[in-house]
């Protein structure tokens, strides 16, 4: 049975986020794509961070005030790069998806942006596994 790689799971494209934009653009392109982390890119199109669903609502329940303020009128003047994690664990396309599962149970990560040169080049999510097990058993019932 051949190794099953990352490329062989990941998703891409993916959507990226650059150095300025907003917190609001964030919000609506993780809604609009039914996602939950965006990589953040600098000019040269390198990974300099990462930002997640969880890390923008905590953002919003810990300094908005909902009775006053709506929450895409605060985003939209928050740049990307004050919520993002700088320090983001990556892969790469030709490493093992058993190797990619480990750092994720290990660090307790949603997702690994997966990385040539560099660039971003997909991401590997648990919806990506959990699509690969249902591939999987959907292939063992049939076969």
């Amino acid at each position: 049975m051949a190794k099953t790689l990352v490329r062989d799971i990941m998703s891409s494209p993916v959507e990226v986020l650059q150095m300025g934009d907003s917190v609001d653009l964030a919000r609506r392109l993780m809604k609009k794509g039914r996602i939950r982390h965006l990589p953040i890119i600098d000019g040269q199109e390198q990974l300099i961070g990462l930002i997640t669903h969880r890390k923008i609502l905590g953002a919003w329940l810990s300094h908005g005030d909902p009775r006053h303020e709506r929450a895409r009128d605060v985003a939209r003047d928050i740049p990307v790069e004050m919520l993002m994690d700088k320090d983001v664990i990556t892969t790469w396309p030709e490493s093992p998806a058993a190797d990619a599962v480990v750092l994720m149970e290990t660090h307790h990560l949603g997702c690994l942006p997966v990385l040539d040169n560099g660039k971003v080049v997909g991401i590997l999510t648990e919806s990506d596994f959990l699509r690969y097990a249902r591939l999987y058993f959907e292939r063992q019932d049939n076969g």
